[in-house]
């Protein structure tokens, strides 16, 4: 059951970005070599034949402060993602434009989403993130008005912070069946305490352009 249907109808618009790790920095962490290798500590390593980056992404298990007590574990699952066919329409300029009615969060946990088998070089999936609205703590429902989304490449990967509000994946790439995501995160098997949720209608668009960068959020 969401914690709350919000009317988005008479929302504002929202300018997406690129995603690199300074702009998603308030919402959790990237993993993305080809940006981190440049500014964050590293050392050598295999020998030789490889370079390490450290500590690139946070890890966060706070089920300690959990209303029923139960402990979690650190989990590895695998979310197989389609392209969502039937949410998708085009836009006034020949972008498309995707049609978000969800958003979710984990208050107890980070989540981290690694695309698997990806070129590195493709815009493969959405991002869509919101931050809490100060004025409902300690409830901490999402603020419509602060949603941004982000473009993603297949080689990079996304942790979202502890009770960072987000929207399920969205995999824009239609050439490929499916996009597989290897997703760690602890659970406990408390449903309101693994994830919350809350409706958006009658939804909000996420316009974006597939061969580059460029995308505009509707709300």
């Amino acid at each position: 059951m969401p914690l709350k249907t919000f009317d988005v109808t008479n929302s504002g618009t929202v300018i997406a970005e690129p995603l690199t790790p300074e702009a998603f920095a308030p919402y959790g962490g990237v993993i993305s070599a080809d940006h981190q290798i440049k500014n964050v500590k590293s050392s050598e390593a295999n020998y030789g034949t490889a370079v390490k980056i450290h500590k690139v992404a946070p890890i966060v298990n706070n089920f300690k402060d959990c209303s029923s007590g139960k402990e979690a574990t650190a989990n590895w699952n695998i979310f197989r993602c389609s392209f969502p066919k039937k949410s998708i329409t085009r836009g006034s300029q020949g972008d498309q434009v995707y049609k978000a009615r969800v958003l979710e969060r984990h208050p107890f946990s980070t989540q981290t989403f690694i695309p698997m088998g990806l070129a590195q070089t493709k815009n493969s999936y959405l991002v869509i993130v919101a931050k809490n609205d100060k004025d409902t703590s300690p409830i901490n429902l999402p603020d419509p008005s602060t949603v941004k989304a982000f473009i993603c490449k297949g080689n990079q990967s996304i942790t979202y912070g502890q009770g960072i509000w987000h929207s399920p994946m969205v995999v824009i790439d239609e050439e490929s069946p499916y996009i597989d995501f290897a997703v760690f995160i602890h659970e406990n098997g408390v449903d309101n305490e693994d994830v919350e949720e809350c409706y958006f209608e009658p939804g909000f668009a996420i316009e974006y352009h597939k061969e580059d960068t460029r995308s505009r959020a509707k709300l």
